[in-house]
C-alpha cells in the first residue's frame, strides 16, 4: 500500500510539472531499488557513473523519477546525481525522502558520481505514456 501510495503521489506531481493528465501515465519497467557504494561494478548496469539517457537506455522510460532513501555526506560519499549540459552541470544531493524526476530523453543526460564510502540507497520509479509498456504496482511479500 505504501509502495502504491508513494507512485501515485509522483505520478500526480509529474502530470502536474509537465501538465499532462495522470492517467495518461503508466508505470512502466524497470522500477527497481538500487543499493550503491564503492564495490566494482558486476555489470554493465551496474556502471552508474558513465552518462547515458534512460530512454534509451531502458526502451520503456518516458519519464524517470528517484526517491533518495540515504543521505549524501552522511550516509555516503560521492553518488551525487549529475544532469550533464553543454554549459554546465547540474548536481542534485540526495536527501532521504526527497525526490527529482525528469524527462527520460536526450535532453537529460547524465550520470551519478561513482560512490567513495558508505551506500547510496534509492528507488527509481519510471513511467511510460504508451499503455502497452505499463505495468501494475509492485506486490512485496
Amino acid at each position: 500500500a505504501l509502495c502504491k501510495k508513494m507512485r501515485q503521489r509522483i505520478q500526480q506531481r509529474i502530470a502536474q510539472v509537465f501538465g499532462i493528465s495522470p492517467s495518461a501515465l503508466y508505470l512502466t519497467k524497470p522500477t527497481f531499488f538500487s543499493r550503491m557504494n564503492s564495490t566494482g561494478a558486476k555489470t554493465a548496469h551496474d556502471e552508474y557513473w558513465h552518462p547515458h539517457v534512460d530512454k534509451v537506455t531502458y526502451g520503456s522510460f518516458d519519464y524517470t523519477s528517484l526517491l533518495y532513501l540515504s543521505d549524501y555526506s552522511e550516509d555516503f560519499g560521492g553518488g551525487r546525481f549529475v544532469f550533464m549540459d553543454a554549459d554546465s552541470n547540474k548536481t542534485v544531493e540526495p536527501r532521504a525522502g526527497r525526490v527529482s524526476f525528469f524527462t527520460s530523453g536526450s535532453e537529460n543526460l547524465h550520470r551519478v558520481e561513482k560512490v567513495q564510502w558508505g551506500t547510496r540507497f534509492a528507488i527509481t520509479i519510471s513511467f511510460t505514456c504508451d499503455p502497452e509498456r505499463g505495468i501494475g504496482d509492485p506486490v512485496l511479500g
